[in-house]
């Protein structure tokens, strides 16, 4: 579990970016205190990230920003403490620079590069793979993350920056929620309702809100949203495909039936999630010996969480 967050201004500068900025990530950290991190566009993407929980930090954003992405991070592959494992990634897809942060987890990492030559490359987050496919692709457009969401399978939501300050959102199973305040001339989004509206009571924004100078944007799942930095929306589908495996993004891991070893890689998936709720491996591995399957084991579980 992972937190996106971020705002895009299509008017005049807006005063107060920065503290605006530090306040979602601050909420946003109930969703993942090992990294913090955000992305923004002058004349170039510009990336701060630390393996740090965003109560310290303390980001900096010049005011003539129009758009920041941002991600709180819940380490479930790749180590937090090697900076180039956290979020935002940098991406190049043809002439288009971009920022890609992600909520979730992809399952099935290994076998995509395997089937379309990508690399084994030095970051180990499973979230890299979108940024890869996207550089494959070698280009960032509607059809090019429609071919990516195609490719993945796992639990997600993604935002992207590109260097035109065109923001991306992607929504898989995993939630986003955006407010849009005409007056001020911005849209504002984090994973969560409540993440959101803490955040914008917290904020120069609350005026907005309390007199009710705001609308709620949807965003269903399957859906890719594009906001440019002119204020106009366009969204277009992509077929989100349910998973048959259960779902352990809470926990870091996706059963990835083409994966190497899978089964090992299973278990270990399980004795993780049941070591938050207490349960030793030793009774895992009992439960094993009794003749449970692997899949009943995630069922009894899952059904606790």
């Amino acid at each position: 579990m992972c937190g996106l967050f971020g705002f895009t201004c299509y008017g005049s500068p807006v005063k107060g970016i920065t503290g605006l900025t530090n306040t979602l990530a601050e909420y946003s950290a109930i969703r993942g205190t090992d990294a913090t991190g955000i992305a923004y566009c002058t004349k170039q993407i510009h990336i701060n990230k630390e393996g740090k929980s965003a109560y310290a930090m303390n980001f900096k954003v010049p005011e003539n920003v129009k758009a920041v992405i941002g991600h709180t991070r819940h380490a479930t592959s790749g180590e937090y403490k090697s900076n180039f494992n956290n979020h935002p990634f940098f991406g190049k897809a043809g002439n288009t620079r971009f920022a890609l942060a992600h909520n979730g987890v992809l399952m099935n990492v290994d076998s995509t590069r395997r089937i379309h030559n990508l690399p084994d490359p030095k970051i180990k987050t499973d979230s890299y793979l979108a940024v890869q496919l996207l550089e494959k692709e070698k280009s960032l457009s509607f059809d090019s993350i429609r071919a990516m969401t195609g490719k993945i399978s796992g639990s997600f939501a993604f935002s992207i920056l590109d260097d035109r300050n065109n923001v991306w959102m992607i929504r898989g199973d995993n939630p986003i929620s955006i407010l849009h305040f005409p007056e001020k001339r911005m849209y504002v989004y984090a994973s969560t309702d409540e993440i959101l509206y803490k955040s914008i009571v917290d904020s120069f924004l609350f005026e907005e809100l309390k007199h009710g100078k705001y609308e709620e944007i949807p965003i269903p799942t399957g859906t890719i949203m594009k906001i440019k930095p002119s204020g106009e929306i366009k969204s277009e589908n992509f077929i989100f495909r349910e998973h048959i495996s259960p779902a352990w993004w809470e926990f870091g891991y996706f059963k990835d039936p083409y994966a190497v070893d899978p089964d090992e890689e299973y278990l270990r998936a399980i004795k993780m999630a049941a070591s938050y709720q207490g349960i030793e491996e030793e009774t895992i591995d009992e439960l094993l010996s009794a003749g449970y399957t692997l899949d009943e084991l995630a069922e009894e579980l899952y059904c606790e969480i």
